[in-house]
């Protein structure tokens, strides 16, 4: 695991919640393990966090400190230096195009969610995690299929244009965003492409084939060699070096999982007036942010 590189004291444990198909929640454990600091990983939101911001994440709290939300506002706090606004401009721009293909197939979407593995070490939380974690899969569904009516996918060019543009970025002569060492632009761009293995679909088949990106996936390469233990990595198949596919979760956690998805779509009206209820207050609390 690499070490920290010494700029901030080093936390001694970092408490995520998340689910990590978000970027965002990858780009937080990225970050983790390039500092060495121990965290723990829960799909569920704690109850006050739920009540704040409902499912927005990650979330995280830093040596029992205060939770905090957004990615880079907690790998700042890790020590990691701000993003630009160019950067965070592009970065945002091809994860919400790609995200528009996640909703390709309800059935593959929902059994990609139900493949996610709990980490935490009780039998009976892993079980009550997976069964709520459907939640989080109706309210993605959910937004996604509203975003897709009004936004529409983009084309095989535009995602390949998205992602010219950030390697473009990247020095013709540097290891990674950061230079010699992943920042968080590195760190957010790999979470991005956790994402499009996580739920496979166009966007993925452009970042692999499209002759254009050949230095974005030497990239890509590089990252995924320097992560190569990283329990959470999805893009291990898909890239050179090749790395074993993400273990998923077993036949209990999936039966879990497909009682909430259940419970979900028998309970619609009370999942769908939640999703909305959430969606606004984050909306409004994004804007207090601002």
């Amino acid at each position: 695991m690499p070490a920290s590189d010494g700029q901030t004291p080093v936390a001694r444990l970092v408490e995520v919640y998340g689910v990590d198909h978000s970027p965002w929640v990858q780009a937080v454990l990225l970050g983790l393990r390039e500092r060495g600091i121990e965290h723990t990983l829960v799909s569920v939101p704690p109850v006050r966090v739920f009540r704040r911001s409902g499912i927005l994440m990650p979330a995280a709290r830093i040596d029992g400190g205060p939770w905090m939300v957004d990615s880079e506002n907690i790998l700042v706090a890790l020590g990691f230096p701000e993003v630009s606004d160019d950067d965070r401009l592009a970065l945002r721009i091809a994860q919400g195009g790609s995200a528009m293909h996640r909703r390709n197939g309800r059935w593959d979407f929902l059994n990609r969610f139900g493949l996610v593995r709990e980490e935490h070490p009780s039998w009976p939380r892993r079980h009550w995690n997976a069964f709520w974690r459907a939640f989080a899969a109706f309210y993605f569904f959910s937004v996604l299929t509203v975003a897709r009516r009004v936004r529409g996918r983009p084309t095989a060019e535009k995602t390949v244009a998205d992602y010219a543009t950030l390697q473009e970025r990247l020095a013709p002569d540097a290891d990674f965003f950061g230079g010699a060492r992943p920042d968080i632009v590195d760190f957010q761009l790999f979470g991005i492409v956790q994402m499009l293995a996580s739920i496979p679909g166009p966007p993925l088949d452009a970042v692999r084939e499209d002759p254009s990106l050949e230095r974005l996936r030497g990239w890509i390469g590089r990252m995924q060699q320097r992560f190569s233990g990283h329990r959470n990595l999805y893009s291990g198949p898909f890239f050179e070096p090749t790395l074993p596919a993400r273990e998923g979760a077993p036949v209990t956690e999936r039966l879990a999982f497909a009682c909430g998805a259940g419970l979900m779509w028998l309970g619609f009206p009370v999942a769908l007036a939640t999703t909305i209820f959430y969606v606004r207050r984050v909306r409004v609390l994004a804007r207090k942010r601002v």
